[in-house]
């Protein structure tokens, strides 16, 4: 199979792009279908269209800077988007998506710049909150996870609990719990690693979503690895497999 050109890669992003806009009423995704196809074009390593995601998600508002400012928000990932998924793919990628991003702002008043996270003096603090959060997605599975990690290496019982679900994951005051595993998912699924896939499946139901929230992250994840030419070379777990585990109907 070929690779894409550049030109065909640009067009199907770009039809993509605008469908996802275009569907977000119907599919009742208008506040999050932004923050989840940009995290997945930055996950594929084509952090430019996370610009014209941007740009087709404040179309319809030209004149609107607090709107354009919210979108910016949650995008770049106050509590969640870029920033929090980042750990999942790496801060090269998301430096790259950064620099398209910016340079997409319709003027100097669209930016914005507040944090989440000022007042946490100590990251070490939100260790308690990592570990509840992380308790709705493993369940039964959490303390023998994080006691492999405290007898083997507990530099990574660190930087997953206290960093990555503490300080970032389990804040929820931009955007919610189902839509931060609807990133995981758009993410993971583009790094083909398929048992964090299934986990942040289930993450979806466990924090109370539904089965049209699973399947729209996993659909847009591996539609963006299709137009990114991202080669999945593991079999990726089916969300039908998942909801029948979780009981959810």
């Amino acid at each position: 199979m070929r690779h894409s050109t550049n030109e065909e890669m640009d067009a199907k992003a770009q039809a993509f792009i605008q469908k996802q806009a275009d569907e977000a009423a119907a599919n009742g995704n208008v506040d999050t279908w932004y923050c989840i196809t940009a995290c997945a074009f930055a996950a594929s390593n084509q952090g430019g269209y996370v610009a014209d995601v941007y740009r087709a998600a404040i179309q319809s508002r030209p004149g609107d800077i607090e709107y354009q400012r919210n979108v910016l928000k949650r995008i770049k990932g106050k509590s969640k988007g870029l920033i929090k998924t980042s750990v999942i793919y790496g801060i090269p990628r998301v430096i790259n998506a950064f620099r398209a991003l910016i340079k997409a702002l319709p003027s100097p008043e669209a930016n914005e710049t507040s944090s989440v996270r000022m007042h946490i003096e100590r990251p070490a603090d939100t260790d308690e909150r990592g570990i509840a959060y992380m308790r709705n997605i493993f369940r039964a599975d959490l303390d023998p996870f994080l006691d492999t990690m405290d007898t083997y290496w507990p530099d990574l019982r660190t930087l997953v609990v206290t960093t990555i679900y503490g300080y970032y994951q389990a804040d929820t005051s931009v955007l919610d719990a189902i839509t931060t595993s609807q990133l995981n998912i758009a993410t993971l699924v583009p790094m083909d690693v398929t048992a964090e896939v299934a986990w942040h499946m289930r993450g979806v139901i466990r924090n109370n979503g539904t089965r049209a929230h699973l399947d729209y992250a996993f659909a847009t994840a591996m539609t963006v690895c299709e137009i990114c030419d991202v080669r999945l070379k593991n079999t990726m777990p089916r969300p039908e497999d998942v909801i029948n585990e979780e009981r959810l109907f």
